[in-house]
This record gives structure tokens, sequence and C-alpha cells, in this order.
């Protein structure tokens, strides 16, 4: 098995997330080569309310993100702990932006909280 190199797209390891927001928007390498596979994950460190986060991982083909398109999608609650998305494939060459992207729900549960962890993308 290889390895795969990630990037992390949403480092919040120090700094809690508190809102709903979006990561800068980041071109990798240059963008996905014909028969490359991605892959990305979600590690949260410390949680400290039961809202759900749900954090996307988007690419576009412009760093305005005009047009994004979700390639993973995590949606976690109140546990510590790692969620990985399945390898994408067949995926457009031209897409060479990626950003994380975030929401923090508040249907029927308590406002406030925070998440610390690591968004990232990685490709092989």
């Amino acid at each position: 098995m290889a390895l795969v190199r990630a990037s992390p797209l949403k480092d919040f390891r120090a700094t809690a997330l508190s809102t709903t927001e979006n990561s800068t928007a980041y071109s990798l390498g240059g963008g996905l080569t014909t028969g490359e596979k991605l892959y990305g994950a979600l590690h949260l460190t410390a949680v400290s309310t039961a809202r759900v986060l749900v954090m996307k991982i988007q690419s576009a083909t412009a760093s305005g993100f005009g047009s994004p398109t979700d390639r993973f999608t995590f949606s976690l609650t109140s546990e510590v702990g790692s969620t990985w998305g399945a390898p994408v494939s067949n995926l457009s060459t031209e897409h060479k932006w990626w950003r994380a992207s975030w929401a923090l729900s508040t249907v029927g549960l308590t406002t406030g909280g925070t998440w610390k962890g690591l968004a990232w993308v990685g490709m092989r």
C-alpha cells in the first residue's frame, strides 16, 4: 500500500471552530492527473457540545469558488475521533482549487460549542 501525501485544508487544532465559514482556497500541486484518486478525512481532537458539525471538502475550477463541487461530506456531533471519506476517482483534471467548508447545525440542539481538529485532502 502506498502513502498519500496529505495537505491540510483547515487546521483548527489550536483555534476552535465556532461559526459557519469556508477555509482559504488552495491550489494543490496543479490538481489531479488522469488516473489519480482523491482521499480526504476529518479528525476531531476536542468537542465541547452536542451540536452537529458538517464539514465538506470542495473543489472548483477557479479560486473564487463560484460553482464549488462537494467531494466529501462529514457529519459529526460530540465525539472525538476520525472519519475518512471513500476514495474518489474519475475526477475532472480542471478542478485545481480546494477548500474546506463547514456549517454548525442548531436544529433541535444547543447553541454555542466549539470543535478542534484537522480536515485534509490528498491525491495519489
